[in-house]
């Protein structure tokens, strides 16, 4: 790759080969977090027992895995049991309903997740927060927030635990279109948004209102926010250049438009080879637990979305960030 780092495909999460144990053949996103014992949580958005959107669909759904000699293993459910269920309990009122995790968090042995209820891309009925005190095994909601917050740029969330003990989020919009924001709060406050403070990277300012953090050539969707080896590191699939992108800077309240970006999978034809550098219909971009800069993994989902023939998580093991953004000791 250009910049000095390169990446590798490395293969599936899911597929009738790799996950018949948990009762799960196909699904996208992948949001984790870790669990301890070199364990940790992933959970799927829009998920079927069979392939090509076939079979149950499920949404959303967890599973337990490691990384065993690099590459993602499937162990078990997230829920109990022999076989993967929906972690919330739904019914759907429309064909399109569904509810998507923006991402999870582990804060002292309980896991955050945050998820938006919607009729697909773009109308989200309201997002929700829940929490779960036994490794993701159960969930209950602990507050809900209207689609209209700030505007909507608060619906799509990513969110990391810094060194000060606060909890820090990366947001847009669920249409693909926007740019990121900055906000932050205190744990006891997770539930009230109106307390979350935002971030005006202009003015260097914390207060009720922000500005993007990000915004030059980016339409931001699916996003991920890691704190790794001292760097915050922003991965995110964007819908203006259909590439998932990696940033990384010793500071998060600041400009972002000047961060170098590290490509990971662009968008190509799908008759062509398979590859980082094309990587047709590309979305989500999620950070596996455990990663650092000279070893960072990530898991990418791709949709062909005219005959559903591919549709699927897919790892990535992109090696040398450390040296692309001058963090290489």
């Amino acid at each position: 790759m250009p910049g000095g780092y390169s990446v590798r495909m490395v293969r599936d999460l899911l597929g009738p080969t790799l996950t018949p144990h948990v009762g799960l053949r196909s699904g996208d996103l992948g949001v984790m977090a870790p669990l301890g014992n070199g364990e940790f949580a992933v959970v799927f958005g829009d998920s079927f027992r069979g392939v090509n959107l076939l079979g149950e669909w499920l949404s959303p759904v967890g599973v337990v895995a490691t990384l065993a000699d690099g590459t993602i293993q499937v162990e078990r459910p997230l829920n109990a049991g022999a076989g993967v269920t929906q972690l919330i309990a739904y019914n759907r009122p429309t064909h399109n309903f569904t509810l998507t995790p923006s991402d999870i968090i582990n804060i002292d042995g309980t896991l955050y997740m945050q998820g938006m209820w919607h009729h697909g891309l773009g109308n989200v009925d309201t997002t929700e927060i829940w929490a779960s005190r036994d490794r993701g095994r159960t969930w209950r909601s602990v507050g809900a927030t209207d689609p209209g917050y700030l505007g909507g740029v608060g619906n799509l969330i990513s969110w990391e635990r810094g060194p000060d003990g606060l909890i820090y989020v990366v947001s847009t919009s669920f249409t693909r279109s926007n740019p990121v924001y900055l906000s932050r709060f205190a744990l006891p406050d997770i539930t009230e948004r109106t307390r979350w403070q935002l971030f005006d990277p202009s003015t260097g300012a914390w207060s009720r209102d922000g500005a993007p953090i990000l915004s030059g050539g980016v339409k931001a969707g699916e996003l991920n926010l890691r704190y790794i080896d001292g760097h915050w590191v922003l991965a995110m699939f964007n819908n203006e250049t259909l590439q998932v992108e990696v940033r990384a800077s010793t500071t998060l309240a600041r400009e972002w438009d000047s961060v170098p970006t590290a490509v990971v999978a662009k968008h190509g034809p799908w008759e062509n080879k398979q590859s980082p550098m094309n990587f047709s219909q590309p979305y989500g971009g999620y950070i596996v637990p455990g990663s650092t800069l000279a070893d960072l993994n990530i898991v990418i989902s791709q949709w062909n979305t005219a005959d559903n023939s591919r549709y699927n998580a897919t790892q990535f093991t992109v090696r040398g960030l450390d040296s692309f953004f001058g963090a290489a000791r």
